[in-house]
């Protein structure tokens, strides 16, 4: 294998009809798939799922982008765009994300004011924890793919794993919840800040300290090897 790692963006179709496992063996570690037009879309949905059992089976990293209300202005986009995300992270490699944009069309006053409200209220794990754990991830991967010899790898692959899927569980059901209360009440309590930012910290803190742990053991592995 090449010694230069790369990345690319293909469709879920094209997962299937290409020869991922010889790019892997050319160097290709992560795939930003597209995602236009699967929500709400059972065939597709389906493409995507063994799109994505594919790349993870190979061990390439999966990446995707999605705004959460792109599309229809209803709480029903937002349902569909949950359990497409859903797919994409269940197994714990891939941390959740997704962006909340702006409203541009007509919807009813109660999408535009939970939008709002949700975004402020998830940003740390949009800007904070999820990028954390994609770089951790990264990490392990490029690791793995350049032979690096480090101690301690699997268990701390089985960590981050059971973080990722940690993190991806709660911040799903938070949506998911709090968009099906504010959709038959016109409010909830589920995005209050006192609520919300202790379970970011407290799994933040856990990633520190994972990570802390495990750039202790690849130092130490270092030095052995020089």
């Amino acid at each position: 294998m090449d010694s230069d790692l790369w990345s690319t963006s293909c469709t879920p179709q094209e997962v299937a009809a290409r020869d991922f496992q010889g790019l892997s063996q050319r160097g290709l570690f992560r795939v930003r798939l597209e995602l236009a037009g699967i929500a709400g879309d059972p065939v597709r949905l389906h493409e995507l799922l063994v799109a994505v059992q594919t790349l993870r089976r190979i061990g390439i990293l999966v990446e995707y982008e999605l705004d959460l209300f792109g599309g229809s202005p209803r709480f029903a986009t937002v349902r569909d765009n949950v359990a497409l995300v859903r797919a994409i992270v269940a197994d714990g490699t891939t941390p959740a994300t997704f962006t909340v944009s702006p409203g541009s069309g007509a919807s009813s006053p109660w999408l535009d004011s939970y939008r709002e409200r949700l975004g402020a209220a998830v940003e740390p794990w949009l800007t904070g924890l999820s990028v954390q754990l994609a770089a951790a991830w990264t990490e392990i991967v490029t690791g793995e793919r350049q032979s690096l010899k480090l101690n301690g790898v699997a268990a701390h692959r089985i960590a981050l794993q059971r973080l990722t899927l940690r993190s991806n569980t709660e911040l799903l059901n938070l949506v998911a919840d709090s968009a099906r209360e504010y959709e038959l009440t016109g409010d909830t309590s589920l995005l209050e800040h006192d609520l919300v930012a202790p379970r970011v910290a407290l799994l933040t803190e856990t990633l520190v300290a994972l990570d802390n742990r495990f750039q202790t053991l690849r130092l130490a592995s270092l030095k052995r090897a020089g």
